[in-house]
């Protein structure tokens, strides 16, 4: 049993980066765009949200195995 709780440790020290990683890049993205188009506040902000967005959506998909999907059965 050991084992296993190393390794959810890992999951979640691999989803914390992921969403750290996500964010950042959105904003990077963001902040690139601003500078070369010139709207500064709504590409950063764009840039923002679309880097939650992913880092959400990514961290449901990738923690859904470990929530024990539940499939209900008919009978």
């Amino acid at each position: 049993m050991n084992v296993n709780r190393w390794a959810a440790a890992l999951r979640f020290t691999g989803v914390g980066f992921y969403i750290g990683g996500c964010i950042a890049g959105g904003l990077f993205l963001g902040f690139w765009l601003a500078d070369e188009i010139g709207i500064r506040p709504l590409f950063i902000l764009l840039g923002l949200g679309l880097g939650l967005f992913v880092a959400f959506y990514g961290t449901y998909r990738m923690l859904l195995p470990l929530l024990g999907e539940r499939k209900d059965k008919g009978d």
